[in-house]
């Protein structure tokens, strides 16, 4: 359950900031490249790339916290979300997050929201992963 709450804290800690999705399966909903419904593996890394060039301000391939002065001085509890996401992808501690790391590396969100494990996520999937996040609220 934390690694879902760590993963919705990056979405909604950074849409302040950027145009991301404002509620949690907003970027689940929006990674439907193909608009069938379902979300695969595929389109759902897709996704984390693309969410990945809004993070990576500089445009370094590398994410830290220091590109986002602004939010920890405006919004502590989103920096500290934001501050916990880059600590647990950040797979080999150096304190910065590549892309590989971010794109490539465990996708607990989507594993946790594909209740029937057939490698995508339907609609209702997506919908039972925001209920049960908005719950935990």
């Amino acid at each position: 359950m934390k690694i879902l709450i760590l993963s919705a804290a990056l979405a909604l800690a950074v849409s302040g900031a950027h145009a991301a999705p404002r509620t949690f399966g907003g970027g689940l909903e929006k990674a439907d490249a193909n608009h069938d419904g379902y979300v695969t593996p595929e389109e759902f890394k897709a996704a984390r790339s693309t969410q990945f060039d809004r993070l990576d301000r500089n445009g370094d391939d590398l994410v830290t916290l220091s590109e986002f002065p602004r939010l920890a001085k405006s919004n502590r509890s989103k920096a500290k979300a934001l501050k916990t996401v880059i600590t647990h992808a950040d797979r080999n501690g150096d304190g910065r997050v590549t892309r590989s790391e971010f794109v490539d590396g465990p996708a607990p969100l989507f594993d946790r929201a594909d209740r029937d494990h057939d490698g995508r996520l339907s609609r209702d999937e997506i919908a039972a992963a925001r209920d049960q996040f908005e719950a935990l609220k």
